[in-house]
């Protein structure tokens, strides 16, 4: 009986091996095939209150600290103890809670509640570094590629390895660095800096977009993170501008070509109504002269004879999609953008949709929502 149960453990653990190095073998086919490396996960960390990461070099070392992305510094507990000197960002019209007795219990450290907003855990205002080490599969050797921040809040500083790529600070849009062919096969690391101070781009004191009325002033980096292999010819700054009454899209976008090489690229456009038994409009098709860095273009796509207006009670949209092929391309380049046909304008006193008039209501729920970084 013992020999038979030693037999079959003996089985058992050559079938385990052979299971997990299957699924090490499998996993490294998806990754070497993948056109994405997801950069969730742990990351190195380290504050920088002092202002000496970029003069000392920090993307050369190796942070101390450690995180959790996607997140903010508050989400990971990291940052400074809330006390009555925590440098606030937004205005504080009511000061009293700083000097009146009735509140100097609710002052004193270890019972610190603030009346002016909701009170988080930890807070820091200033520069924060975030450094991660990738590993790139042989596929990707020759490719160019970009990195892709969904949201970070808010100015950011990219390095791979020791070279600084650029610098974003866009608190409305993806802040996207483009790498080029610096991410070659095998290890690399990754360093964002992020700072959460008001500075140069000032957009005022009270902004529910970088204050803590609402919706605070985190420091971290949320939504998609990733590494993605792009196209060395892309286009980019694609704008759609609706003419109801003509029937048409006039669209403006820029072939951008960063390697400088001549040659041919083939632009393919097309609308897709959102409705499911609705026809696909024509595919228009546009050759361009590649003879530069970028190529600024602007095309009429005609929308048919009774195109789908947009307004509250229909809101018919379209997904409008631009595909650039080129034999100079590693990859074909595609962008999508969802556009609704529909007209506003004023009439007089009054507010105008399609022709028809309409009313505009609004409401301001402040704080009501989960706030991001939080």
């Amino acid at each position: 009986m013992d020999k038979i149960r030693k037999r079959l453990n003996y089985i058992l653990a050559a079938l385990s091996v052979v299971i997990i190095t299957a699924c090490d073998a499998f996993a490294q086919i998806k990754a070497e095939k993948s056109a994405a490396i997801d950069l969730a996960g742990t990351w190195q960390f380290q504050t920088d209150s002092l202002d000496r990461g970029i003069a000392e070099k920090w993307y050369s070392t190796k942070l101390k600290e450690k995180v959790k992305l996607p997140g903010s510094m508050t989400t990971n507990g990291k940052g400074n103890d809330i006390t009555v000197h925590t440098p606030w960002t937004g205005e504080i019209v009511d000061s009293s809670w700083f000097s009146q007795p009735q509140y100097a219990n609710y002052r004193r450290q270890g019972n610190i509640k603030i009346p002016f907003w909701l009170q988080p855990e930890k807070y820091y205002k200033g520069a924060a570094w975030y450094q991660k080490s990738v590993t790139i599969p042989a596929s990707w050797k020759g490719e160019w590629s970009e990195l892709f921040i969904e949201r970070s809040h808010w100015e950011t500083i990219v390095w791979v390895d020791d070279v600084r790529i650029g610098m974003e600070n866009s608190l409305g849009t993806a802040h996207v660095f483009q790498l080029k062919d610096l991410l070659t096969p095998g290890k690399h690391v990754i360093t964002v800096r992020i700072d959460n101070r008001v500075k140069d781009f000032n957009v005022g004191m009270n902004s529910h977009s970088i204050t803590d009325h609402t919706q605070t002033n985190w420091n971290g980096m949320v939504g998609t993170l990733q590494l993605r292999v792009r196209p060395k010819i892309y286009v980019s700054d694609l704008q759609l501008y609706p003419d109801i009454h003509a029937g048409l899209v006039r669209v403006k976008l820029k072939v951008n070509n960063p390697t400088g090489a001549k040659g041919m690229a083939q632009l393919n456009l097309s609308a897709i109504s959102s409705r499911a038994n609705a026809r696909r409009l024509k595919t228009l098709v546009k050759d361009v002269v590649l003879n530069g860095k970028s190529v600024d273009l602007s095309l009429v796509y005609a929308m048919g004879s009774r195109p789908l207006l947009w307004n509250e009670f229909h809101p018919d949209l379209y997904r409008f999609a631009v595909n650039l092929k080129t034999t100079l391309n590693n990859l074909p380049d595609q962008q999508e953008l969802l556009f609704g046909m529909r007209e506003f304008k004023t009439r007089g006193t009054q507010f105008i949709m399609n022709d028809q008039l309409t009313f505009l209501r609004g409401t301001l729920d402040c704080a009501s929502f989960p706030r991001t970084g939080y």
